[in-house]
């Protein structure tokens, strides 16, 4: 038998007061917070590589902020042109390559980077061990490898696999603490710095641009028009669109949580 619920308790003054504290700012940190944690790791003249870069946008800063000589590798062709569209525009061609490549498969030279910068890519590698021996690989002695990526918080769920993982391209297994911290291991890798953001950076978007309320908006008029939406785009764009905004929100609610990894190389086994 089900015991009574007091409404008169539930919903008492200070059910009301919580609230109202509740929509008080906690000076949440956003994402500029991963270039000071960086900052004691990179030094000027320092050569980067950026691994899955995108649009260079974080190789350029970092290439400007240390006065830096930069790689940028992408497996996409397109985020390969606009890196180097990026890199035109801002006069930094003679110190930023751009090329097309892949983690597992680095055509760098050994030992010749003071740092590895990878942001969102450990979530896609399809074989993090060969991903991370190359990346051991290509750094100089005392170099350091800069990670952001996201764990889960609570056990592998098929549902959201299916949902949200398989769409977006995620390894699971990636996102596993124990398992992703086990393969730095093995890769000669020890974890310098831990730094858990958790919903942090999310919360400080939200006060600043509204990005997760955009996010809900579009999840529900996206599913709302989904034939629409499949018609004019195809499945594959509705089912990654609808991965990628619930990749979001889940973010924001602390099932995926942001980590920031320094990681240093060990002497080999």
């Amino acid at each position: 038998m089900l015991a009574t619920v007091d409404m008169t308790e539930i919903y008492s003054e200070s059910f009301w007061r919580l609230f109202e504290q509740l929509d008080t700012s906690l000076d949440p940190a956003g994402p500029e917070q991963l270039y000071e944690i960086a900052d004691p790791y990179l030094g000027t003249g320092h050569r980067i590589l950026d691994v899955g870069c995108r649009d260079a946008r974080h190789l350029i800063e970092l290439v400007r902020r240390y006065d830096a000589n930069g790689v940028g590798v992408d497996p996409v062709p397109w985020h390969v042109e606009r890196a180097q569209a990026a890199v035109d525009q801002v006069g930094f061609s003679d110190r930023i390559r751009i090329r097309l490549g892949t983690a597992e498969e680095l055509d760098e030279e050994t030992a010749s980077f003071d740092i590895v910068w990878c942001r969102d890519v450990i979530e896609v590698l399809p074989d993090l061990l060969a991903a991370l021996s190359q990346l051991r690989r290509v750094l100089r002695p005392g170099g350091h490898l800069i990670a952001f990526t996201n764990v889960l918080l609570g056990p592998v769920d098929a549902a959201e696999t299916a949902s949200i993982h398989e769409p977006l391209g995620n390894v699971v297994a990636n996102l596993v603490e124990a398992d992703l911290e086990a393969a730095f291991a093995a890769a000669d890798f020890g974890i310098k710095v831990k730094h858990v953001i958790g919903t942090e950076w999310r919360e400080y978007l939200e006060e600043h641009d509204q990005v997760v309320s955009r996010s809900l908006l579009r999840l529900a008029r996206l599913r709302r028009t989904r034939n629409l939406v499949v018609e004019r785009y195809g499945h594959a764009a509705y089912r990654t669109s609808e991965a990628s905004l619930q990749w979001e929100v889940h973010q924001f609610l602390g099932r995926f949580v942001p980590v920031i990894y320094i990681l240093e190389a060990t002497p080999p086994r």
